[in-house]
């Protein structure tokens, strides 16, 4: 089935779904910043967008038009970059979150794509099911898939910011976006918490000082996009049970 994409539908066909039971709904949210010389500026708004893709059937969800602009800091003044204010964001998302309770929702899953968001997206979140008890699964991808091993097992690295993981989701998604021939490894820094700098020195960050430069063989990519949205499915499963038995 293709994916039910709320922008693509009437509300005569969003109404009947609602009426059949339909009750969740999958918002991409991304940023515009440099990721390297290699991956586009999009690429916090593309790799939500391909897991939302595969969530939707899975989660019987539509999925709402991503949010594309977020909170961009060390990497903001780089070429193409475009940032929002944290209170900006946040108090969008809520208001979608509100809008989405408004017409009858019960969850929402916020898949997230940049850092930077995850503060002010916490706090939309908050308000909404403290507010509309519009319940809602926060997901920072990447996050994810290294505290559950993913990263490393199928990929072998531990993934950054422009780094394996990222390179291999775009490349799942949109190939010739990822333009190889552009890659430096003079663009890659080592980012530590006990520094900060903006703007960043290099557009790849890696955490982990074993990191090393990016691997371009994506042909596990679709492996760990599977199981990416595996993890997320069963985080929403639990959701969904816990707020059955609130009920009782």
């Amino acid at each position: 089935m293709p994916a039910r994409r709320l922008a693509e539908m009437t509300y005569v066909e969003v109404r009947e779904l609602l009426a059949n039971g339909l009750d969740t709904a999958i918002l991409p949210v991304g940023t515009v910043e440099p990721h390297g010389p290699h991956l586009p500026l999009g690429t916090d708004c593309i790799i939500p967008e391909l897991i939302a893709e595969r969530l939707a059937e899975r989660l019987n969800a539509v999925i709402l038009p991503t949010v594309n602009y977020g909170v961009t800091n060390s990497l903001h003044g780089y070429p193409g970059s475009i940032r929002v204010r944290p209170d900006v964001l946040e108090n969008l998302v809520y208001d979608i979150l509100a809008s989405l309770s408004l017409h009858g929702f019960k969850i929402a899953v916020i898949l997230n794509g940049h850092g930077g968001n995850t503060s002010a997206l916490d706090s939309a979140a908050r308000r909404a099911w403290l507010d509309h008890r519009l319940a809602v699964l926060l997901v920072d991808w990447w996050r994810l898939a290294r505290e559950r091993g993913l990263t490393q097992r199928i990929l072998g690295k531990e993934g950054g910011h422009a780094a394996t993981d990222e390179t291999a989701l775009v490349a799942a998604a949109r190939p010739e976006l990822v333009k190889s021939e552009l890659y430096s490894p003079e663009e890659v820094f080592l980012a530590s918490q006990g520094v900060q700098s903006y703007p960043a020195p290099g557009t790849i960050l890696n955490y982990s000082p074993t990191e090393g430069e990016v691997s371009f063989d994506t042909s596990r990519a679709q492996e760990y996009l599977d199981e990416i949205v595996r993890e997320v499915g069963k985080l929403y499963d639990a959701l969904r049970s816990a707020l059955e038995r609130m009920k009782h």
